[in-house]
Formats: structure tokens, sequence, C-alpha cells
């Protein structure tokens, strides 16, 4: 079973790399930091934890056995916008080219200092997320600082529970996309949770008893999960 390795913070980053003293250095490195991490050591596992699992940020070793990172990526990215970074002994601009082309959002030559790698991570997920400089998701009369873990609706601070903040804000992250009970779990509660997706209905109706009248603004998607909208 692939293992998450927790940090304190709400990203999740899935590395894979065949060589495994770096894989697990940048583990090591990440978690500090406060990322939540999960490894893979060649191209299918790391095409089947993309598929089982939702993800902030993609790490890919360019030259893995069996399938390589480029055709992970391109399979990726038939199916989900997720930041792909890639790791590469390789800097020739082909090669480059080749790793933009199969849909890489940046590329890193190795050998890379870790701190390098950690800001490449934190811009490509500020990008992605269109988190503003203030660490702030805002909608619907709703405000989440994600640095100090606070909400506010209609500028009244609410207090919300670890659990019920992380997932509000996973929600407002991912506006728009329908996501299930699973792939809700996977995220939250982590991907070795034992309960029944129920924990994430009761989870839901006590984040929309908090938000007042701004609850509709999570909408229950029959047979499948949850999906936030901006109302009109």
């Amino acid at each position: 079973m692939i293992k998450t390795e927790r940090g304190d913070s709400m990203y999740k980053i899935l590395i894979a790399d065949d060589e495994r003293k770096l894989r697990e250095t940048m583990r090591d490195y990440l978690v500090s930091k406060g990322f939540q991490i999960v490894l893979a050591s060649d191209g299918e596992e790391a095409l089947t934890a993309a598929f089982a699992q939702v993800f902030d940020l993609i790490i890919l070793d360019v030259m893995m056995p069996g399938i390589n990172g480029i055709e992970v990526c391109r399979e990726i990215r038939r199916q989900q916008n997720i930041p792909v970074l890639f790791l590469s002994a390789l800097g020739e601009e082909e090669d480059l080219l080749t790793g933009y082309e199969a849909g890489a959002d940046d590329y890193i030559v190795k050998p890379f200092p870790l701190s390098v790698l950690f800001q490449k991570c934190m811009a490509m997920i500020r990008r992605s997320k269109r988190v503003d400089q203030e660490h702030k998701l805002t909608g619907n009369g709703i405000i989440i600082d994600l640095i100090r873990k606070q909400v506010y609706v209609e500028g009244k601070e609410i207090t919300f529970s670890s659990k019920d903040f992380r997932l509000l804000a996973y929600l407002m992250e991912n506006k728009d996309v329908v996501l299930e009970r699973e792939i809700i779990l996977s995220r939250i509660w982590g991907y070795d949770f034992e309960g029944d997706t129920r924990v994430v209905d009761t989870h839901i109706k006590r984040i929309r008893k908090l938000l007042g009248d701004h609850a509709e603004c999570i909408k229950t998607v029959i047979g499948s999960g949850y999906v936030y909208r901006e109302e009109a």
C-alpha cells in the first residue's frame, strides 16, 4: 500500500523517482516543511497513486524504468490538470522542450538544492490554486485565512474545528469540481483511514450550519459527493 507521510499542511505532493535515496531525501525535507507526501518508485506506481488520490503537485523523474516520466505526465494530462514538476539529470534544451510538450509546468535538473525544490513547489501550488499573496480564499461572503487558520462569514469570525476548516478550504480550492466522498476521505482523513464515508456527510452538515445563510454554496451531488459553487 502506498503510504502518506504527513506534515501539517493541507497540500499533498506525489513524488515519483526510482532512486530510493533521493526520493526519501525529498520526502523528509518536504514533510519537514509541512507537506503531505506520497512516494512512488516507478511510473506504474505513480499512475496508480495519481488516479486514486488528489494531489496539489506531482514531482516526476523523467528517466524511470518501465513507464517513464514523460509517459506518466501525458497520461495524467489526459484526465487531470495537476501541476507537474519534472526531475532529470538531463539539461539539454531538447530534453526540456520534450518535458514541456508532454505537459510539465516546470523542470529542475539534478543535482539541485532542496531549498530550490521547496520554493518551486510553493510557487507552482500557489499559481494553480490562485491563492492571493495573503494566502486567502474568498467567495460567497466567506474568507478563509490559510495562514491563521481562520474563517470569516460576512466579516464575522466563525470558529471551525481543524477537520472542518481543512474540508471547507479543500472544497473552495476546487471550485466547481465534484469531489467524491472517497477522495475527500483520502485527502482530509488520510489514505489509510478505515472509517465510513458517512463521516464526510456529518462534517458537511456541521460546516453548512456554521455557514448559515451561505450554506447553499456547498452542493450535494447525489451518488457522488459534494461541490463548492459561487452563488450569483
